[in-house]
């Protein structure tokens, strides 16, 4: 395999302390399961680089991976899950009593979605994307582990796979798992691993 070859593992953080939310704020704490997790899935990576969202709940285990493994940190705001707005910290019960027909469009029609003053979706492509193509030509023949969050990790899935963002709906990406990419030289995108806790194989 040549040199230019980029190996990326994705890493969903894992479950956060409260339990129930549609989606965690950003100081949301993992809880011990959730650090379990994530230590499980990490602990076969190989990697030179490691990336963060700043998130919490990405942010504190990907700093004590790095300062364990004597690895780089770098953050990339970017790589944050997509901001929904009122509906930051709200259980899924209470997001389903406030507007059970635009949270169902969420899954319906993505590409129409917006939460209330929140981020739409389209919008929060677009910044992943950005960052990604950013990531891959700074890390061109590198290994890089990047914890962040499912629905970013979604993003990059269907630009990979050249699918729509709602087809990804049917991927499990529980928590602490990772989806794995090799980006060939020439921009060729191999997904080989996806929901998977063992990060110790290229193949």
């Amino acid at each position: 395999m040549s040199d230019s070859t980029t190996f990326i593992d994705l890493v969903r953080h894992g479950r956060v302390a409260t339990p129930g939310l549609f989606c965690a704020p950003t100081d949301e704490l993992l809880s011990e399961t959730g650090w379990t997790q994530l230590t499980i899935t990490a602990q076969t990576a190989q990697t030179n680089q490691v990336i963060t969202s700043p998130s919490r709940r990405c942010a504190e285990f990907a700093q004590h991976f790095a300062r364990e493994h004597d690895l780089p940190l770098q953050t990339v705001n970017a790589f944050q899950e997509m901001h929904f707005g009122d509906w930051v910290g709200l259980s899924a019960a209470e997001v389903w009593q406030q507007d059970s027909a635009l949270l169902k469009s969420l899954w319906e029609s993505p590409q129409d979605f917006t939460a209330p003053n929140g981020e739409a979706l389209l919008e929060f492509a677009e910044r992943v994307e950005h960052s990604w193509y950013e990531l891959l030509e700074q890390y061109r023949g590198k290994r890089v582990l990047v914890f962040t969050h499912g629905g970013v990790m979604r993003v990059l899935l269907a630009l990979a796979l050249g699918i729509p963002y709602k087809s990804t709906m049917g991927f499990d990406l529980g928590y602490g798992s990772a989806v794995r990419m090799r980006v060939y030289e020439d921009g060729a995108v191999s997904v080989y691993g996806l929901g998977v806790r063992d990060l110790s194989c290229d193949s």
